[in-house]
């Protein structure tokens, strides 16, 4: 499984006409940092939001947020010093789907089946401690189970099941 990962940093400083006394962080460079990471772990974000007027000064810390396939991901944004230089963290561990499918199939073959649909009802996961995921699957021979998995904390650790329907 691969998660969203690594701090990334950028200077993101932009003076504003109307106040040049206060250096602030530009918006839309500070979301295309976000984008730029999601799209680095396959995630295509549908909009990304960041708060404008944030100062750019040392300890700053705002919120950035980022709609993928109607999940919100949110990332911690720290200005690390007084020339607008930006670490993004990804607040959330986010999961693509597609990357658990293996797990779901040894799941299955471990009762003596293949796959032949898996269905998780959306692309990407966001790991909250106790939150329920499911996907539905089919095998070769057309019978449906249920996988389902429940978060155990907020880093992705999860423990499963699969169930016939």
């Amino acid at each position: 499984m691969r998660w969203l990962g690594p701090l990334v940093s950028v200077s993101l400083f932009a003076l504003p006409a109307c106040d040049l006394l206060t250096p602030k962080i530009d918006a839309d460079l500070a979301g295309g940092l976000v984008e730029s990471i999601l799209t680095k772990e396959g995630l295509e974000p549908t909009s990304v939001s960041c708060p404008d007027n944030q100062k750019a000064e040392k300890g700053n810390v705002f919120e950035c947020t980022a709609d993928v396939k109607g999940v919100e991901v949110h990332f911690s944004m720290e200005v690390m010093d007084d020339k607008g230089t930006v670490y993004a963290t990804p607040r959330d561990h986010t999961l693509v789907v597609e990357r658990v499918e293996p797990e779901i199939a040894a799941d299955l073959e471990a009762q003596g089946h293949s796959v032949g649909k898996v269905d998780c009802h959306g692309d990407v996961w966001v790991a909250i401690k106790g939150a329920e995921v499911s996907c539905d699957v089919t095998d070769e021979a057309g019978t449906e189970y249920l996988w389902t998995a429940t978060f155990t904390d907020d880093d992705g650790g999860h423990e499963h099941s699969l169930q016939k329907k």
